[in-house]
């Protein structure tokens, strides 16, 4: 057979074999229905949580809702825009409130923290001021604890007071129940807390540097401890309410406190107060987020002294107030 031949012979043959591709097995209709269906349910599920976030919203605002009588501070040429995202300030007085007047005045404000929040920077920075803490009180013509302008006047005297102390700005406030940091707590399943000392108080045992898993009424005792040996006094009490503070709001913005959502709009309706809308809590929600990764704590330095009056009084030391106070409107932007 001549050389031509047998390469024709060969290339009938390839053409004779037929080609079989491997095909892919097809994914069972039932399995795609069923998949569909998941998502529709997860979107249906998604809709409803937002639509009730939004009515949930927007009825806590009736209930919590209480603007200071200003249009803006008086450390400030106009308001804020949380829509532009500008750097803020917010007071959260803790309150503990027995009184007919509630959340509007009438009771001191046991713990008294301010919050500078730069979203751009994603920065945020808490400072504690001692409640025994002596200034003016603005609007009252007396100098005294600056713990006292919240029983005198309620928001306003307390805003005023503290802008007046700390010569910055102060955007908005939030004042809370002392009481309604159990029920928040609880509300979230509990909150997970490094103690800043070793002590003891009712019976609970605290070491330093060991990490706690707390309920509510384990969290307040923790708080308010301050003359148990090793306690701190009442810096080591200010440390305690800016770690429990921080920890609570990490819960409340996670994924396992949101599921909780119902329970928390609930006792929050019931124990704050503050001057933002729900529009503006939603803006805020949104372009302040991410400042909560970022948070420095400080506390005033200073002695406490016995005056002519014979009351006990914080006396901040001059030097670390006023580098406090510049970093403080640094983050703020207005320095």
């Amino acid at each position: 057979m001549s050389e031509f031949s047998r390469v024709d012979r060969l290339k009938n043959e390839e053409r004779e074999t037929p080609i079989v591709k491997d095909k892919k097995p097809s994914k069972p209709k039932k399995k795609r229905k069923t998949f569909k269906r998941i998502i529709l349910v997860l979107l249906a599920l998604l809709i409803i949580f937002a639509v009730f976030s939004i009515y949930k919203l927007f009825s806590l605002s009736d209930d919590i809702h209480a603007p200071l009588n200003r249009e803006t501070s008086s450390y400030r040429n106009s308001p804020v825009s949380h829509l532009s995202g500008y750097p803020i300030s917010v007071v959260i007085f803790g309150v503990d409130s027995d009184s007919e007047r509630g959340l509007a005045g009438g009771e001191r404000s046991d713990a008294i923290m301010l919050l500078s929040i730069n979203p751009k920077k994603k920065t945020t920075m808490m400072v504690s001021i001692p409640r025994d803490t002596r200034t003016e009180i603005v609007g009252y013509g007396t100098v005294e604890k600056i713990n006292h302008a919240y029983a005198y006047g309620g928001p306003d005297m307390a805003v005023d007071t503290v802008e007046n102390f700390m010569g910055a700005p102060v955007d908005h406030y939030v004042a809370m129940n002392m009481d309604s940091v159990k029920l928040l707590i609880d509300s979230v399943g509990g909150v997970k807390v490094k103690s800043n000392g070793t002590f003891t108080v009712k019976g609970i045992e605290f070491v330093e540097g060991e990490t706690y898993h707390m309920d509510g009424d384990t969290a307040l005792k923790f708080i308010r401890s301050r003359y148990e040996e090793g306690s701190g006094g009442d810096n080591g009490r200010q440390e305690r309410q800016q770690l429990v503070l921080e920890s609570l709001a990490t819960k409340m913005l996670s994924p396992s406190g949101l599921l909780h959502m119902n329970t928390v709009f609930d006792t929050l309706g019931d124990n704050v107060k503050t001057d933002l809308s729900s529009r503006e809590i939603s803006l805020m929600a949104l372009r302040y987020y991410g400042a909560k990764n970022n948070i420095e704590k400080y506390q005033l330095e200073g002695e406490d002294v016995v005056l002519e009056d014979g009351l006990w009084y914080f006396i901040p030391n001059t030097e670390s107030f006023y580098d406090i106070q510049s970093k403080y409107l640094e983050n703020l932007e207005l320095q």
